[in-house]
């Protein structure tokens, strides 16, 4: 299963869980509360924790719910069963709806401006299909709520397979690309049944820190200054089954209310303190990059007055969503505080 997401911790995940099960024993509990694709949390889960997943974003909750909750293939009655429910995603109807409008080639958007080329025609209309699908399937009772996350999962996953952007969806290409032109597809996913009591959550770090009884948190705060919320705002969409207003040439949703303060070199260390603050458990994880807004001095100094801190260091390849972007490799730093 591919992510195309931005600080998507999957190429170091082996590295993360190795190093918090030198520390935390076996059928311990652990939360990942800024979980993104929830890569950490299930391989969290596979290897014997109770894990509580959470995050700002809805998109991510989706993610989560599905790789934790959903240990097996859910009934899906009444569409005939899970591979029933993958062709009936596959032939929905095509709807010029939303999304066609606001993100595909032969769109209209509201604000007048030219066509946003996020989508081709066919994917657009194909999209808005299967959006329409499901809110009549979950307004009528017809799917389970976990039913209802596993469809919008296979969706936004077959969305992002064909988006024709370079990275992330804070605009798109000039030119539909050739994956872009390629048919949605909806392949089957393995579902785990992975020891443990799961629970996933929605809302930002600052909600639930303080009222998290776990034995370790581990945190996987954004590092630069890109929002999450903008630079994925189509996925948040389709996450949240509405239709903001989409702004300006890229048609954004509004999100800055969910913008997050690590993101500011401003803030980002304060949001550091600010959380530890709130946190009561005794072990703390924190993934971060050496390319990070907090320098590695400076978020030492913010750790030790919470901890004994211990620095683990991986080197991996950077994340690149375009051309612009530095290469080369980069130290990610996981950081282990123990509470005083």
């Amino acid at each position: 299963m591919s992510y195309r997401y931005l600080g998507n911790k999957t190429r170091l995940v082996d590295w993360i869980v190795g190093e918090v099960t030198r520390v935390l024993p076996a059928g311990s509990s652990i939360a990942d509360p800024m979980c993104g694709t929830a890569s950490v949390s299930l391989a969290l889960a596979r290897v014997g924790y109770s894990v509580t997943a959470a995050d700002a974003l809805t998109f991510p909750v989706i993610h989560a719910r599905t790789r934790l909750l959903a240990k097996q293939a859910p009934a899906f009655k009444s569409l005939g069963g899970y591979y029933k429910a993958l062709d009936w995603m596959l032939s929905a109807t095509p709807v010029e709806g939303y999304f066609f409008q606001e993100f595909g080639e032969a769109g209209k958007p509201a604000n007048g401006r030219a066509p946003r080329l996020y989508f081709s025609a066919v994917n657009a209309a194909h999209i808005d299909g299967i959006r329409d699908g499901i809110r009549k399937l979950a307004a009528t009772g017809a799917i389970t709520e976990i039913e209802h996350s596993v469809l919008l999962h296979h969706l936004i996953l077959a969305t992002n397979k064909v988006a024709n952007i370079s990275g992330t969806y804070g605009y798109f290409l000039s030119k539909l690309s050739q994956p872009s032109l390629q048919p949605l597809t909806f392949g089957a996913i393995e579902f785990e049944r992975t020891p443990g009591n799961h629970t996933v959550l929605h809302g930002p770090i600052e909600e639930h820190a303080s009222s998290l009884r776990v034995d370790a948190v581990y945190l996987d705060p954004p590092y630069t200054k890109r929002q999450y919320a903008g630079n994925y705002h189509v996925l948040e969409t389709i996450a949240r089954e509405d239709e903001p207003v989409a702004a300006g040439d890229g048609g954004l949703r509004p999100w800055r209310e969910q913008a997050s303060d690590f993101c500011y070199r401003r803030s980002a260390g304060q949001a550091f303190r600010e959380t530890l603050k709130r946190l009561d458990v005794p072990h703390v994880f924190i993934s971060y990059s050496q390319d990070g807004q907090v320098h590695e001095e400076e978020l030492l100094a913010i750790l030790s007055d919470f901890g004994k801190v211990t620095l683990h260091e991986h080197p991996h390849v950077r994340y690149r969503s375009n051309a612009g972007v530095k290469d080369g490799s980069v130290l990610e730093h996981l950081y282990h505080i123990e509470a005083f």
